[in-house]
């Protein structure tokens, strides 16, 4: 009897059920989860690292390459970005929960 092989379909040179197959499969799942959640760190971060230029109204390079998460909400909500991306994040997370 044949014994069934399978292989990734990106890739045909990689055996499925192998080491280097279980290491791709375990750097997809880390990226895929580190897109998501670091952009809401790196966004919180960043707006963190803002927060006395723009209470002191006082731009510096950071606040002026940030700008596109803060610009469009009055000072008081320079946050609300983050809260949006936030947002954004538990709405699609909650569509991959209902069943088929």
């Amino acid at each position: 009897a044949l014994a069934l092989v399978e292989y990734m379909r990106q890739d045909a040179s990689v055996e499925c059920g192998t080491s280097e197959h279980d290491s791709i499969t375990l750097l997809a799942i880390f990226l895929l989860l580190l897109w998501p959640f670091g952009s809401l760190a790196l966004y919180t971060s960043l707006l963190a690292a803002c927060y006395r230029p723009l209470q002191a109204k006082t731009a510096n390079a950071l606040t002026e390459a940030t700008a596109f998460l803060h610009r469009e909400y009055k000072r008081r909500w320079y946050w609300w970005e983050a809260v949006e991306l936030a947002r954004k994040l538990v709405l699609t997370g909650a569509v991959l929960l209902i069943p088929e």
